[in-house]
């Protein structure tokens, strides 16, 4: 099943919107972007300085354009380099929509599934039981 642009986008903006409370939905939320980006479905528009900066005191985000949507997508070294660093974009909104965060994560998932292991299997080895030998007899199993 081949997902428009848009509702590609709207997802992103659901998924995007519920980050906050849970933050492993950034990850979904970025592996979609990637993919977008990597197929030229996204353009990326240029270096924006981060509102909420983490623990420095100035943070870059990539600003990436999606339909009509416009989404924050952490900044590589290679983007730093590139981009040119933008006014923020405080006049422009993303529309707004409406649609289930479980449906707007079926999307993503479908579009931008989680990499597959490696084909490696690994091998388990179950702790082995090793008995205490020490200076107690409680511990060792005898009694008086």
């Amino acid at each position: 099943m081949k997902t428009t642009n848009q509702e590609i986008a709207k997802a992103i903006y659901i998924v995007n919107n519920h980050a906050k409370n849970a933050p492993e939905l950034y990850t979904i939320k970025n592996r979609a972007i990637q993919r977008l980006l990597k197929e030229g479905r996204a353009e990326k528009l240029g270096l924006n300085y981060s509102q909420n900066p983490r623990n420095a005191l100035q943070h870059l985000d990539v600003l990436v354009r999606v339909d009509n949507f416009l989404f924050h997508h952490p900044s590589t070294k290679e983007d730093r380099n590139k981009l040119k660093i933008i006014v923020s974009e405080t006049n422009h909104r993303n529309p707004k929509v409406s649609m289930p965060l479980r449906r707007a994560k079926q999307i993503l998932e479908a579009y931008s599934p989680l990499p597959k292991p490696s084909g490696i299997p690994r091998r388990s080895n179950p702790k082995q039981y090793i008995p205490y030998v020490g200076l107690s007899t409680y511990l060792n199993g005898k009694s008086k």
